[in-house]
């Protein structure tokens, strides 16, 4: 990492940033990620702090050694994805906070060019940067706000509107993360914050354990007038799913559409949320049909997880805890 300053040099006028990590059973992936990060200059001033959500695996531990200038809060709760966020917004106190999943590292000058996005658009309340899979190729990351026009359109009608009406629309397999633009909603696996924003709209909701936090953030800071920008200059690594993948296994695609249902029924209304999942498993359904046709086993399992999640959601009446 290039250091802020020198005695002989006096402040340092980069922008400062305090990465956010949250980690949970991790420790074969995130010390070198973390590492790999504090080693490449990234246009910026950083200060490290890691959440640890009660890893039985030696997660804080490993990061502890492995990466010694990280300011480690290492918990006897796991507190879930929104509330253990929460505990490092509250140490945070630089003008911006990005957001970093524990299975994932931004390429060199990642974040200072998120800055430099941000500073671009002064109502942007977040900024994300492109996803990529560690093999390559693009992870979808930012999505259209969650509606009936919008589920029926992916449903039914994707394949009869224009690729420029989709991409428009951010769908996938139309919109390729390749020009910087406005979205709806970002994932947070990779997010930086203004602090102006964070202030205004608050932290995120606790009332998700994981997944749909994000989306629920996003969309709250819309309704008090910011803007969402995407950059895909920046690059960020991703793994995908690395603490979920362990906690959900196959639920993990239950746990993410329920937690999408509450979010939508609280805006939306019963009647439309239940709308909402028929229309996600109609079309489900239609892709279930064509993964076992093609002898897909793998995605005709994805398929018959999607379909169940969305008709079994407007039965769940928990508060998105954990199972």
């Amino acid at each position: 990492m290039v250091p802020a300053s020198t005695p002989e040099q006096g402040p340092s006028d980069r922008p400062r940033v305090d990465v956010a990590v949250l980690t949970w059973n991790t420790a074969g992936v995130t010390p070198r990620a973390l590492r790999d990060l504090m080693d490449s200059d990234q246009g910026c001033d950083i200060r490290l702090l890691v959440r640890d959500n009660a890893s039985s695996d030696g997660t804080a531990e490993a990061i502890a050694r492995t990466v010694p200038e990280a300011e480690i809060d290492a918990g006897d709760d796991n507190l879930g994805f929104a509330r253990g966020v929460n505990t490092l917004i509250a140490r945070s106190d630089a003008p911006w906070l990005f957001l970093l999943n524990p299975d994932a590292w931004p390429l060199p000058g990642a974040i200072g060019t998120l800055v430099q996005s941000a500073e671009r658009h002064p109502r942007a309340a977040a900024v994300a940067p492109r996803l990529e899979l560690p093999e390559g190729g693009v992870q979808h990351s930012t999505h259209p706000f969650p509606s009936l026009r919008v589920a029926a359109t992916v449903a039914f009608g994707s394949s009869r509107i224009s690729r420029t009406r989709a991409e428009d629309m951010l769908l996938e397999g139309a919109w390729e993360h390749d020009r910087a633009r406005q979205v709806d909603w970002a994932h947070g696996a990779a997010l930086l914050i203004r602090r102006e924003a964070l202030e205004d709209i608050g932290g995120l909701d606790e009332r998700f354990f994981m997944y749909a936090e994000d989306l629920e953030w996003c969309w709250r800071a819309g309704q008090r007038g910011w803007d969402i920008w995407f950059e895909p200059t920046a690059v960020v690594r991703h793994m995908v799913n690395v603490s979920g993948r362990q906690r959900y296994g196959r639920a993990r695609t239950r746990a993410h559409i329920h937690s999408a249902f509450r979010f939508f029924r609280r805006e939306h209304g019963l009647a439309a949320g239940v709308a909402w999942c028929v229309l996600n498993a109609a079309g489900g359904a239609i892709r279930l049909v064509g993964a076992v046709r093609r002898r897909e086993r793998h995605q005709a399992r994805y398929w018959r997880d999607y379909v169940t999640a969305n008709l079994t959601a407007p039965l769940d009446r928990s508060t998105g805890s954990a199972p």
